[in-house]
């Protein structure tokens, strides 16, 4: 399975019109609280909407009529149409009760993304570069923006808007937001145009690894700064082993510093560690209730997975909102993003993802342990090591179209290219 030519004296493969269309609608209308900011809700419906048609039509294509190989179906393809089966059918059963429950199945789009993938790589409308590129200046943009609003809020300007979400109030600038306190303050971190500073840690994560091995310093400098405001522990743990991930790359170019790259990574590790430890503690015990809530979260998980496969195997009655569906009997708190495949899809759902994560973690370990990577793969692999932590707090970028447009291609030419992983 080819993705691109490998030949600097062809030219690149473009993105089609559609791939471009879907990478920006994921950033404004799916990934960011732009259409919020922006007031662009009725075009997000619409958008939203045409994208699930479209993607749906194409994933029907893919399944039925294009051929790939075992390798692709059985660590790609099936878990995807696991995951999206499995959510689907929950929602359209409990929406014939509650019509307006029928909205969540816009939840199921980056997995529609994820089906639809192969043919775009098919039909070589997909250039996994040029959309690395626009994501690193659409994240050099938005943070320098955010970042003087931020300042500018804190230094007396009054200039900015409240507005209630589905997510909470947040007081809104023209390119960003910070969550409205319950004393009327705007909290402190730094939110940009992301729901949580947590969330943007983490999608700040991918822009800085793309700036080091690029070699984009200025732009290194914004993310770093942008990151440092938003008082992310988790975003600073990831930061930590994506430090480790880049230095095990850069030493171990071939097998004769090999050694010497394992050695060197695992002292930095332990040297960060010690180092950092009191801080990392202090600020975790300092997250309180947060903390708490997570630890719960993954604990009720792992405790309520028998139960719930067995009294719900196809996932628990769905409900218009959060508040409505923690009421629900045995509802497994999302902040462990596996409680929330088995709350919305059941068995079907959590397999699927099981396979889809951690198909993902190993094609990424074994290709940063193998070695000789192109520059682009040495982005997609490293980030994709860093954020797996994060399914343990918040939806992640698995939750996101921008996974199947930026990774999956890279993924799917890996897993066919070096079988004997698995």
């Amino acid at each position: 399975m080819k993705l691109f030519k490998i030949n600097t004296q062809t030219f690149q493969i473009r993105n089609s019109y559609f791939v471009i269309f879907l990478f920006f609608s994921t950033l404004l209308f799916q990934t960011t609280g732009l259409k919020y900011i922006w007031s662009l809700l009725t075009i997000s419906t619409f958008v939203n909407l045409s994208v699930l048609i479209s993607l749906l039509l194409i994933s029907f294509y893919v399944i039925l009529v294009t051929s790939f190989s075992v390798t692709t179906w059985k660590l790609y393809l099936l878990p995807s149409i696991m995951i999206f089966g499995g959510m689907s059918a929950n929602i359209i059963y409990y929406s014939l009760q509650n019509i307006k429950i029928i909205t969540q199945l816009g939840n199921t789009l980056p997995w529609l993304y994820c089906l639809a993938i192969p043919y775009f790589i098919k039909k070589q409308a997909i250039n996994i570069n040029q959309l690395w590129k626009w994501y690193y200046y659409f994240f050099v943009v938005i943070n320098l923006l955010s970042l003087f609003e931020y300042y500018s809020i804190y230094m007396g300007n009054l200039n900015f808007q409240y507005l209630e979400t589905p997510y909470g109030p947040y007081v809104v600038n023209k390119f960003s937001w910070l969550y409205m306190m319950p004393d009327g303050f705007p909290h402190f971190r730094y939110y940009a145009c992301f729901y949580e500073p947590g969330t943007l840690a983490m999608f700040l994560l991918p822009a800085i690894s793309y700036a080091i091995f690029y070699k984009k310093y200025i732009g290194l400098v914004i993310f770093l700064g942008a990151f440092y405001f938003t008082f992310s522990l988790g975003g600073m743990i990831s930061l930590f082993l994506l430090a480790l991930v880049i230095i095990y790359i850069s030493f171990a170019k071939n097998s004769k510093f090999l050694i010497g790259s394992v050695f060197i990574t695992i002292l930095m590790a332990i040297i960060g560690w010690w180092n950092l430890k009191d801080q990392f503690i202090t600020e975790y015990e300092e997250k309180g209730n947060s903390s708490e809530v997570r630890e719960k979260s993954f604990v009720k998980t792992i405790e309520n997975i028998p139960v719930m496969l067995v009294k719900y195997p196809f996932g628990i009655e769905q409900a218009e909102n959060t508040n409505e569906l923690e009421k629900k009997d045995n509802y497994i708190p999302a902040n462990f993003i596996v409680g929330y495949y088995i709350n919305t899809g059941g068995f079907l759902a959590l397999l699927g993802y099981l396979v889809v994560t951690l198909m993902t973690l190993m094609i990424s370990i074994g290709a940063v342990m193998k070695g000789k990577l192109l520059k682009e793969e040495k982005v997609v692999f490293s980030s994709l090591i860093v954020l797996f932590p994060f399914i343990f707090q918040r939806s992640t970028i698995w939750e996101s179209g921008l996974f199947a447009l930026m990774y999956a291609p890279s993924l799917l030419l890996y897993m066919n290219k070096y079988k004997r992983i698995f």
